[in-house]
């Protein structure tokens, strides 16, 4: 009977070892992947007030159909933004992403405060990209990227993206890598859009991840 039992007593304790670690294991979630909040418009609706009206600027926003559709004509040169709240936290890795067109350039704009104009990226329509720190009503506006070409630019309209991740900035255009540079200090954390003079541009939709 004493090699009887000292058998059981072996196979009940691994029975124990074994439930022990089985629980453990189920017990463990996974760790999250990617990002785990998003913000999305397709502009069928202005449901986030994009639209303005500034005749003295000659500047108009309006949104239908599913398009977002930027006009400025000033008398002077410039440029022109509109930026909402989506909610982004964006002192973290944060991934934007919008299809624009125009007949000059436009930018997607991010970063912006009610005292800063944040940073924008542009494309135009002859094939160029540029970045751009837009500055503040007491400080100029600075080039990170000067315009360079590339062959990633269609006519007509171009996926943008930017991402941040760690400490640096990624900008995608039709989802080849354009540029990748150090990330820059945001004071704000509005998102949107920016054109030139004399532009007419359009924007299809923009989504937010963070």
């Amino acid at each position: 009977m004493k090699p009887l039992k000292i058998l059981l007593l072996f196979l009940t304790s691994a029975m124990l070892f074994t439930s022990c670690v089985k629980q453990e294991y189920y017990n463990t979630q996974p760790q999250p992947v990617g990002y785990q909040n998003i913000f999305n418009d397709d502009f069928n609706y202005d449901t986030h007030n994009w639209s303005f009206s500034d005749p003295g600027n000659n500047a108009y926003v309006t949104v239908t159909n599913g398009t977002l559709k930027y006009v400025y004509m000033p008398a002077v040169k410039g440029t022109n933004t509109v930026a909402i709240n989506t909610g982004a936290n964006m002192y973290h890795d944060f991934l934007l992403q919008t299809s624009i067109q125009s007949n000059n350039s436009m930018g997607l704009v991010f970063g912006v405060s009610n005292s800063d104009y944040g940073y924008s990226f542009f494309i135009d329509d002859q094939g160029y990209f540029a970045v751009y720190k837009e500055g503040s009503a007491n400080t100029p506006y600075k080039a990170l990227l000067n315009w360079q070409q590339s062959n990633a630019i269609k006519q007509g309209w171009n996926t943008v993206e930017l991402e941040q991740v760690g400490n640096y900035w990624d900008g995608y255009i039709n989802g080849t890598k354009v540029f990748e540079i150090q990330a820059q200090p945001l004071y704000g954390s509005k998102i949107g859009f920016i054109v030139p003079e004399n532009t007419t541009g359009y924007a299809d939709y923009l989504t937010v991840q963070w």
